[in-house]
Parts: C-alpha cells; structure tokens; sequence
C-alpha cells in the first residue's frame, strides 16, 4: 500500500474525515456486526479508473478484515463489489443485495 496517493498528507487527512464521519466498518453494519473501522477503501479502485480523492459516498469505512476481503475478490477474482453487492443476509435473515430474488413481487 505505501505507493500514491496513501503516502500524501492529502490521504491522510481524507482518511481521518472519513472515519471521523463512518466510525465503523460499513461492511460489518451491513451484517449487522459494530466493528471499528480502520481503513478507508474506494468502492471504484484506482487502478480501476476511480479517482483518487472522490467525494466521501464514494469511499467506504472498514475494518481490516473486510478490506482484505473486498480487495482480494475485486483484484484477484476480478469481481465488482459494491455496499448492495455483498452477499450474505443483515440480522434478521434477510439478503443484503436488494436485487436478490427474494425482494422480487
């Protein structure tokens, strides 16, 4: 990680308003789980054309487990992940991706 931009004091103050605004991990709170978050992560990658600095919807607060995770299934697998894509089901059993089948009337 320690290449542009995560190197810049710009970065740095970015990260700190973001989690200052999203405390938690928004994976996690999506689980239904409170985990601190610790890493900002772009939802479009840099490598992938995102822009470095976007507006602060555009990033995701996380914990280090999910950031490991999203990033391995984005880089390595070549997937999109995004908030609604994630799979699994929130506290009460329901799917977290609203286009899964089960919303369907």
């Amino acid at each position: 990680m320690a290449k542009w931009p995560y190197t810049t004091q710009r970065w740095q103050r970015y990260r700190r308003m973001k989690l200052q605004q999203n405390p938690l991990c928004e994976y996690c709170l999506n689980e239904g789980q409170l985990t601190a978050a610790v890493a900002v992560d772009h939802i479009v990658p840099i490598a992938k054309g995102g822009d470095p600095f976007p507006p602060l919807d555009h990033v995701l607060s996380c914990c280090t487990s999910c950031h490991n995770r999203k990033t391995r299934i984005v880089e390595q697998q070549g997937k999109q992940l995004t908030p609604k894509g994630i799979k699994g089901c929130d506290a009460f059993g329901n799917p977290l991706d609203p286009n899964h089948p089960w919303y369907r009337t």
